[in-house]
């Protein structure tokens, strides 16, 4: 799967060969974030990656062809995101990512965006939060 980004009148294609380890990854978030809810739901203690106190773990991503920090525009305002939660990957190709902001706290939005895993060449984890979450995303 390649990677196109176009900017300056340019393009440039990529292929990211650890496609697999950064979906694994972000599968892995995935699943943690999950079981924090279950267990948030039932009173169960806390697994080892995240406590049951909280259910996300935010995430930066950059880019596999130049190393830029991503960032996704909030709605129709001029603020920016560049901390995402993890909400669901779909196999090795997408990842839906809800936007965070950060102004001191970091804050859930209501706000997803669709990332190809192919164009993510690093990530970047950052202590767990609480995000509301809806019954949807216990499945």
């Amino acid at each position: 799967m390649a990677c196109c980004v176009t900017g300056n009148n340019t393009t440039t294609t990529t292929t990211n060969v650890n496609n697999g380890s950064i979906a694994q990854l972000l599968k892995r978030i995935d699943q943690i974030q999950k079981e924090a809810i279950l267990a948030n739901a039932t009173n169960q203690c806390d697994n080892c990656m995240i406590s049951a106190m909280y259910n996300t773990k935010p995430i930066a991503i950059y880019f596999c062809n130049n190393g830029t920090r991503f960032e996704a525009a909030v709605g129709e305002t001029e603020t920016t995101a560049n901390l995402f939660r993890v909400e669901e990957v779909r196999g090795d190709e997408t990842v839906v990512l809800r936007l965070l902001t950060d102004d001191g706290e970091v804050t859930c939005t209501t706000y997803t965006i669709v990332v190809r895993i192919a164009c993510i060449g690093a990530v970047q984890c950052f202590e767990p939060i609480n995000c509301e979450t809806l019954c949807s995303q216990l499945i």
